[in-house]
């Protein structure tokens, strides 16, 4: 009625779509002849450059295809992707009673069989693809070409394998096609069915003599894909037929490595019990089986290969072990499962020497790092090939969490690299260099948690680099006041030593056969308080060894236990084979020295107003006291050549200040000596000056 009124018979909507095209869509056979009848566009073509016939054939709607052929239909004419109505018809018509109409009436009308789409597909490879058997035994029927390669190399036998059209095979080959043809990456006709999983097709093809090694471009066979799908059945009639089980891809892949990669664990059993592959076979990066199975998470699997004495601790390329991988990853559950149940060894380093626990560290794993701590009970002051320590690695990326826990669980903190640095130092450092609030407040937490666990703040690396001096010139004014806060209650915390207890100490130095400049070297280290007094026992006993020989231990012992005490204590006697000595808690008696002729010994106090002068010469008399030692036969020799040089010798100790914490007074020091002999002390409130002469 509309028609006969006038209406626009070939009107359009947006998508260019006109009342014929959507007639033919909608299968409506009676309205399509009356617009046809009333001279509608048979070949107008909407926005996607399709016809009513090419709609018509995509919808199967054969009575109204050859309505549109009877009225002029172009049958040839192709849409925007190039493809025709046998084109579409070949992909979507349904069979019906086993006979394509549309295709039918298409191919009798003359349509181009072997018509290429923008892609290079013919009707024969899209019927192939989707296993329309009948359509595909028309086309060939009218002599399609049953060896066409489209844009990629498929051909129609490629495309039904692909998709495990057994029936559509069956009639390809009964059509003689061409079973060896290869696509763009490489793979044969086998390859696509095996990794499709039809059995049916895979026997077919291995009938036809296909080789079962072929290797395509990233050198998978057959038996590669199969295993990577996990199609059990499959790898079965590849191996039947003389696959290798341990033939290795590009990368140095076997079969098994990828059906644990893709967590197949009833392959993997089948091919570990019954085809015995190689269950630690490394890939050229090093990864095995059981690497690929737990990074995947893939639990069964790495059960089977454990089950099978996979080996959990097996490196890589780079030396890193499993857990190694899990601990940079932070895969806890799988690390945790081999901690477990394979017993990983926890100690595992890569070729730079470093642990799970360093990596774990480093990228900031709590839960990794108390995992490997408790249950894998990790060595926490390990150290890699630079002597770094999982402390040096956290404080670097400032894991203040991180550095806590390892400092609880005995964490050295002032353990040094190759390079001299502390911990410490590696935060402060690093902090220097950190941009963002985040990063800077973590540094100073890192800092806070190493100084509270008696980190050494004043501690100079190689370079001479110490934490405050690169703090300082950073302008981590933060950092900085940490850094001086704790310095300045240890030096508080220190212990001191007062006048009388040093002028008994300096009395003691007089006595001994030792050259007096070296021993005031220490005395003078004490009373500064620049180093710790574990540093200054071991310096001295090693150092002094050259002047006091056996006599060392007792002068060290003594000035320590003066230190403690602040009481004179005297060393036990020489001729005591029991070493003597004095009830625990009762000072002993006063030295008793060896008898000789007294004179007087004065000691003068004198204020002193000039500043202190340089540091010690340590001159003295040491190359004196070697050479002699050198020349002593005997005991008595000895003794005779210690009073000889006790009457010749002028010995003057220079330089040594000394702080005095009690007030001004003079003291006065008796002493048996071969000769006359005076010792002068210059003080003031603050430095003692002693000038011995004998």
């Amino acid at each position: 009625m509309l028609l006969e009124h006038g209406a626009m018979v070939d009107c359009a909507d947006w998508d260019q779509r006109t009342a014929l095209r959507a007639a033919a869509w909608g299968g409506h056979e009676d309205i399509v002849k009356a617009l046809l009848q009333h001279g509608a566009d048979v070949n107008r073509t909407d926005d996607e450059g399709r016809t009513a016939l090419i709609a018509a054939a995509y919808m199967g709607h054969s009575e109204i295809v050859e309505h549109l052929l009877d009225f002029g239909a172009e049958i040839d004419h192709a849409d925007n992707d190039g493809r025709t109505a046998l084109s579409v018809a070949a992909l979507c018509v349904p069979s019906n009673h086993g006979y394509a109409k549309v295709v039918t009436i298409l191919l009798e009308r003359g349509a181009a069989v072997d018509h290429q789409d923008k892609d290079g597909m013919t009707p024969l490879l899209v019927a192939a693809f989707e296993g329309h058997r009948d359509v595909c035994e028309l086309l060939l029927e009218y002599e399609a070409d049953v060896d066409h390669c489209d844009a990629t190399g498929r051909t129609p036998l490629w495309a039904a394998a692909s998709m495990g059209h057994g029936s559509v095979v069956a009639l390809l080959l009964f059509w003689g096609c061409y079973v060896d043809s290869i696509d763009n990456e490489g793979r044969t006709v086998l390859s696509v069915a095996a990794a499709q999983g039809g059995t049916d097709v895979v026997k077919q093809l291995l009938d036809r003599g296909l080789d079962e090694q072929h290797r395509d471009n990233s050198g998978w066979t057959p038996l590669h894909y199969a295993a990577f799908e996990g199609h059990i059945d499959v790898c079965e009639a590849l191996l039947e037929a003389g696959a290798k089980i341990d033939e290795t891809d590009n990368d140095g892949k076997g079969a098994l490595m990828l059906a644990a990669q893709e967590g197949h664990a009833a392959l993997v059993e089948r091919l570990l019990e019954q085809h015995r592959a190689p269950i630690d076979q490394h890939a050229h990066d090093g990864k095995t089986a059981l690497r690929l199975a737990a990074l995947e998470g893939h639990y069964d699997t790495v059960r089977v290969l454990l089950t099978h004495n996979a080996d959990v601790n097996a490196k890589d390329a780079d030396g890193r072990s499993t857990l190694y991988i899990l601990a940079l990853e932070n895969r806890l559950a799988m690390a945790r499962f081999l901690l477990e149940h394979a017993r990983a060894d926890v100690e595992s380093r890569d070729s730079e020497g470093r642990t799970p626990l360093h990596v774990s560290a480093w990228q900031g794993h709590v839960e990794m790092v108390a995992l490997l701590l408790t249950e894998g009970s990790a060595s926490v002051n390990a150290c890699d090939n630079e002597n770094r320590t999982p402390l040096h690695s956290a404080a670097w990326q400032g894991h203040a969490a991180i550095v806590r826990l390892l400092l609880e669980h005995g964490a050295t903190p002032d353990h040094t690299c190759n390079q001299g640095a502390t911990a410490l130092a590696y935060s402060v450092f690093i902090h220097q260099y950190s941009s963002g609030i985040a990063a800077q407040e973590g540094h100073e937490h890192c800092v806070r948690a190493l100084l509270n666990h008696g980190a050494d703040p004043s501690h100079s690396d190689h370079c001479g680099r110490n934490a405050i001096k690169v703090a300082a010139k950073s302008g981590h004014d933060t950092v900085v006041r940490l850094l001086e806060e704790h310095s300045a209650n240890q030096r508080s915390l220190r212990p001191g030593i007062n006048g009388d207890a040093m002028m008994k100490i300096m009395s003691w130095i007089i006595t001994c056969d030792a050259d007096p400049a070296a021993l005031a070297k220490y005395v003078y280290a004490l009373v500064k308080k620049d180093k710790t007094l574990e540093e200054l026992r071991g310096g001295m006993v090693e150092q002094l060894d050259v002047f006091l020989q056996q006599e060392t231990k007792n002068f060290v012992e003594l000035l320590f236990k003066t230190l403690e005490t602040q009481e004179y204590v005297l060393p036990p006697p020489k001729s005591d084979p029991d070493g003597g000595g004095t009830p625990p808690g009762v000072n002993p008696p006063p030295p008793t020295l060896a008898a000789e002729k007294v004179t007087e010994s004065t000691i003068a106090i004198t204020s002193m107003n000039t500043n202190p002068p340089a540091p010690l010469q340590m001159n003295g008399s040491a190359p004196m006291a070697i050479g002699k030692r050198e020349t002593r036969k005997s005991d008595s020799e000895k003794i005779d050549k210690e009073k000889e040089k006790r009457s010749r010798s002028r010995v003057t100790l220079k330089h040594c200040f000394l702080k005095k914490t009690k007030k001004k007074k003079m003291k006065t020091v008796n002493r048996e000596a071969g000769g006359d002999s005076s010792v002068s002390v210059i003080c003031d409130k603050n430095l003692v000056s002693a000038t011995m002469t004998v």
